[in-house]
């Protein structure tokens, strides 16, 4: 019964605060973000292969939402649209070449003016640097804007300085010393975005030897034939079975090298000594394993995709291994620093993506893999321990949302949604019922550009989705009720005719409704 009336106490107490009345109550936020995280590899999820109790401990203390979705699912506009809340064709980012323009309206600024402290630490993968966005910064800079994972050079205002060590645990090194000197009476935000799992996957050092003995199941969808979607859909060049072997970490040996030290690829010249030895005691067996494989023929066809497979899942998890220890090392210290309590939390990514599901390793699609994306939040009195949140939402709510907690007013021109009225796990009658994905990446209907993907956009409502393939006037329908896992393309079904024509008045208004205005 106590625990109960703290909880509603704490709920009074943070609906005042957009009225001003209790503004030394506002939750500091610390923002933890990675790149390409498939949500079958965090624990907390339905039919994860991997554990990760730290990760887990954010959705068992606070929500793990089961329907979290991208506006685009790329690098670039993914990140423009959480700092914005806005679509792709507003702010401006439509792809990853697409400029940045740091002027317009982001959260991050606006929580500065309201008195926040603001700092970014880790991967920006913006066009230029984050100079009016934040207060305080440093990027992992070089290779576009990736940065390395082994002894990475970061940019900041002081200049660029290479740091010795696994991106993963420098990033969390410098999140931890920012929150040590941080100004301590004000609020904060805090973004700490991660490089992992991102190609090229190269795990720590002390995670390079994990799962050499154990074989991740393989998805149910790994054969798909795509017979009921349009030719290009499996032309696409994201299968695994074409992967290259600096992609699956397929390198020269140690002996090798040192005979001809020409041939050392450029990510392991980027390791010290101490590092290419532990890369060679762990990768050295394997890739000797694989080329006696290959020579005696057992690597061909089914058996070779599924060996690719078992060698792509199990750097990607061995990533993943090293983040979620990375996600402990911050949450205890927010326990030893008493800010758990008045701290709210997030965990996601820029987008899915494809762990061998339809075969691929890759993302962009609006198929459920790589257009879903992981959403955990902890929010101490406000958001009940255990919560699952099924409404649908998008990156572009977490803007409106971290405005809402420190009572800072919500522009009309966001797109997005504060989910303070989802949080406590009620109804949300009044949430939205349909989303609106569109991805401009793929070049043109004579070149389709990268990965020989066509453009696309779609609708996604609780049940249906719409995929329109706008430059080859191609559909697909999917009942995601009834075909979960998107095999059977139902837009020819007659039966199906109401409800795609539903979708398709729906698609008209949502990109009408998210247009920029004429003359922007």
């Amino acid at each position: 019964m106590n625990t109960i009336r703290n909880y509603e106490w704490k709920l009074f107490l943070f609906l005042l605060v957009p009225f001003g009345l209790v503004a030394e109550n506002r939750p500091n936020i610390l923002f933890l973000f990675s790149d390409d995280h498939a949500i079958r590899t965090i624990g907390a999820y339905p039919g994860s292969i991997n554990q990760t109790p730290n990760l887990d401990r954010i959705a068992r203390e606070g929500a793990l939402f089961t329907h979290s979705f991208n506006v685009n699912s790329i690098c670039c506009p993914s990140r423009a649209a959480i700092l914005t809340g806005k679509h792709s064709t507003t702010n401006g980012v439509i792809g990853n070449s697409s400029p940045w323009n740091g002027k317009q309206w982001v959260y991050p600024r606006e929580l500065a003016k309201a008195g926040y402290q603001t700092g970014l630490i880790g991967k920006w993968h913006l066009k230029g640097n984050p100079t009016n966005e934040f207060q305080s910064w440093e990027i992992l800079s070089g290779k576009g804007g990736q940065g390395s994972y082994f002894n990475p050079t970061f940019l900041s205002p002081e200049g660029d300085k290479r740091v010795v060590g696994h991106s993963t645990k420098i990033i969390t090194d410098k999140a931890l010393k920012w929150l040590i000197n941080r100004k301590k009476e004000k609020p904060f935000l805090l973004c700490a975005q991660f490089k992992v799992p991102h190609i090229h996957r190269l795990p720590p050092t002390n995670q390079m030897s994990k799962y050499e003995d154990y074989e991740f199941p393989v998805p149910d969808t790994f054969f798909d034939d795509f017979s009921t979607r349009s030719s290009f859909v499996s032309e696409t060049w994201m299968a695994l079975k074409g992967m290259k072997g600096h992609v699956l970490n397929i390198a020269p040996t140690r002996e090798e090298i040192e005979k001809n030290p020409g041939i050392r690829p450029p990510f392991l010249q980027e390791m010290n000594p101490s590092q290419r030895t532990a890369w060679h005691r762990a990768y050295d067996p394997r890739n000797l394993k694989f080329r006696k494989l290959k020579k005696l023929g057992k690597l061909e066809g089914q058996a070779g995709v599924l060996y690719t497979y078992q060698r792509f899942i199990k750097d990607y998890v061995r990533c993943i291994d090293g983040l979620d220890e990375q996600v402990g090392r911050i949450l205890r210290f927010l326990d030893q620093e008493k800010l758990s309590e008045n701290t709210l939390v997030i965990y996601s990514s820029d987008q899915g993506f494809f762990t061998g599901e339809h075969g691929w390793a890759e993302k962009r699609w609006m198929y459920e893999e790589s257009f879903k994306s992981p959403l955990l939040m902890r929010w101490n009195g406000v958001i009940k321990p255990g919560t699952k949140i099924n409404k649908l939402v998008q990156n572009i709510d977490l803007a409106p949302t971290f405005l809402k907690a420190a009572g800072v007013d919500i522009p009309e021109a966001v797109h997005g949604l504060p989910m303070q009225a989802i949080l406590s796990g009620n109804t949300g009658d009044h949430w939205r019922k349909e989303i609106l994905y569109q991805y401009f990446d793929g070049g043109t209907l004579e070149k389709r550009g990268p990965y020989n993907m066509p453009r696309h956009e779609g609708v996604r409502d609780t049940r249906y989705k719409l995929i329109s393939f706008y430059e080859h006037g191609k559909w697909e329908f999917y009942d995601l009720k009834n075909d979960p896992q998107e095999l059977n393309n139902l837009i020819s079904n007659p039966s199906m005719k109401k409800e795609i024509n539903q979708l398709k008045k729906k698609l008209i208004k949502l990109k009408t409704k998210f247009s920029p205005p004429d003359g922007e």
